[in-house]
């Protein structure tokens, strides 16, 4: 508390008799107020879970199934492993994002999943562990959900921890034309922390030949207090052998940036 611009707030100020049952009524409505926060937090947190859990136990049975032989079929295990940078197109041309994942599907379960990220500011950084299931997968659409541990690090992080339910959804449209839906919340586990939602791509996306595809899409962020931040792109993806390269151009606060997402796949038995 800041108290030296009032004289009869400071140290050097005499004495004044106190009320004990006004401290003690203070203390109580204080408590309880940080009872009830915790609550909520705990609440939010294992609806996540449960969230979670019951959609993989729904589909559960269905892969634990064996085939017509009476034998468990043998699913391969996929491989996956991406990577991102991105730069200001404003001078002085800094960069604004390094990020790192790699995780494994086994059947519809998806584990581990671990990464990295941070905003090139050498201030703050994120690195998240968890898992989860996928849900639906058709011919239609599909629906990957999970749950992340992240912890933040750096002078700027204050060692802010999160839980993060993460959703992606995609829509097959045609052949051709398809969409690609990811969100993910931060909902704090501790006092450093803040309640903020991402939408990080809703994108639209279009095949112009079979290892080319063109699309638009937005991105957003929402921070506790604070209006949207919106941040609308267009992308290009190349696949080649050797991975898909994919190149965002997207309106950031202050300017433009221009990202590169790597996408790597490997199946194995």
């Amino acid at each position: 508390m800041f108290v030296a611009p009032y004289p009869f707030l400071s140290r050097r100020a005499p004495a004044l008799p106190r009320n004990t049952a006004n401290d003690v009524s203070l203390r109580v409505v204080l408590c309880l107020g940080s009872v009830i926060t915790l609550i909520l937090l705990l609440r939010t947190a294992m609806f996540a879970a449960l969230f979670c859990l019951c959609g993989a136990v729904m589909s559960f049975a269905q892969d634990a199934a064996p085939d017509g032989n009476g034998d468990a079929k043998a699913e391969p295990t996929v491989s996956f492993f991406f990577a991102r940078t991105g730069e200001s197109l404003v001078r002085p041309y800094i960069g604004t994002i390094h990020y790192l994942e790699f995780f494994q599907t086994r059947k519809r379960w998806i584990y581990p999943d671990i990464g990295y990220v941070d905003f090139a500011h050498g201030n703050y950084r994120e690195f998240f562990i968890g898992g989860g299931r996928t849900l639906i997968d058709n011919k239609i659409a599909s629906w990957d959900q999970e749950l992340e541990y992240v912890q933040a690090t750096g002078p700027a992080a204050h060692s802010a921890r999160y839980l993060q339910p993460w959703s992606m959804l995609r829509v097959r449209f045609t052949p051709k034309l398809t969409s690609e839906t990811v969100y993910f919340g931060y909902f704090p586990l501790n006092d450093s922390a803040q309640i903020h939602h991402v939408i990080e791509r809703a994108k639209l996306e279009y095949a112009l030949k079979k290892r080319w595809k063109i699309g638009a899409g937005y991105a957003g962020v929402k921070f506790s207090g604070v209006p949207w931040v919106n941040k609308p792109l267009i992308t290009t993806t190349i696949s080649t052998r050797a991975g898909a390269f994919e190149f965002w151009l997207q309106r950031i606060p202050g300017g433009e940036q221009v990202e590169v997402r790597y996408a790597l796949i490997h199946t194995s038995h």
